[in-house]
């Protein structure tokens, strides 16, 4: 089975993404998938098989599961479930990587598992009531998160095989991160290639095996990942989105924008 690299985009204003697992009303299964970003998966109610490595972690009623970044993983929803989702981006985590951009969390059992996931909660009903000050709160909420993670739940003792392993997903998660930050200008698989040292035949081939995707439709991916965004806050018209976010024109976001979503852009707008 083909394991593919999901792309992740931070809330706007907060270091961090945060929403409800789109799983909830069961019958549903993400298949195998790994990112950059550190997962948390919190489950309110209900339950859910997980999957890290092929390896089966039922999760039930008050527990949770960390997905380290570049972790292949898998989620199995069958019944109705409420799940929060914190994923966080791995820079959050520079000052304690134990190796070249690297850290890990165990997926054992903790002393502090019951506060963690009332924390947890607690970050998402902030965010879905939206009071005054919300945000401020929510960001000392997210860095005492952290703060957990990094204190009782990171392995500061990793065998070197183990961080070998994970080096080529390691250094594509470095080229999709530039990738990320640069989608707005002339984004070829030559500049790339050269600005990392590799050939172009190389690095297509590195998408192809380790994200399960062609390096052109991950730079699309990236670019109507924003694209929407941009028409979600009703800021700019298409063109303006179109030029923004590295599109040619107007026409080229609607082709994309056809095939990912199965609609025009004018047309989302209206909905």
């Amino acid at each position: 089975m083909q394991v593919s690299h999901e792309l992740i985009i931070p809330e706007a204003g907060f270091p961090f993404k945060l929403f409800l697992f789109e799983g909830g009303s069961g019958s549903y299964r993400r298949e195998k998938h790994w990112h950059r970003s550190v997962e948390i998966f919190a489950v309110c109610r209900g339950k859910l098989g997980f999957y890290i490595e092929d390896k089966l972690c039922p999760l039930s009623d008050g527990e949770f599961m960390i997905v380290n970044s570049n972790e292949v993983h898998a989620i199995d929803s069958p019944l109705p479930n409420e799940t929060i989702v914190l994923q966080i981006p791995l820079k959050m985590f520079e000052d304690y990587f134990t190796g070249e951009q690297f850290i890990w969390f165990s997926h054992e059992p903790g002393r502090r598992d019951k506060y963690f996931v009332e924390l947890v909660r607690e970050l998402f009903d902030t965010y879905r009531a939206r009071g005054c000050g919300y945000d401020m709160k929510m960001k000392s909420i997210f860095y005492h998160l952290l703060y957990l993670l990094v204190k009782d739940y990171r392995l500061t003792e990793v065998d070197v095989s183990f961080v070998r392993r994970n080096r080529n997903l390691n250094r594509l998660s470095a080229i999709t991160s530039y990738m990320k930050e640069n989608y707005a200008g002339d984004l070829t698989l030559e500049e790339v290639a050269r600005i990392f040292d590799y050939s172009p035949n190389y690095l297509s081939r590195m998408f192809r095996k380790y994200a399960g995707i062609t390096f052109k439709s991950y730079v699309q991916s990236i670019r109507l990942e924003y694209a929407v965004k941009d028409l979600d806050s009703g800021r700019y018209s298409i063109t303006e989105t179109a030029m923004r976010n590295g599109f040619s024109g107007s026409k080229a976001l609607a082709r994309a924008f056809r095939k990912k979503y199965g609609q025009l852009p004018s047309d989302y707008i209206k909905r």
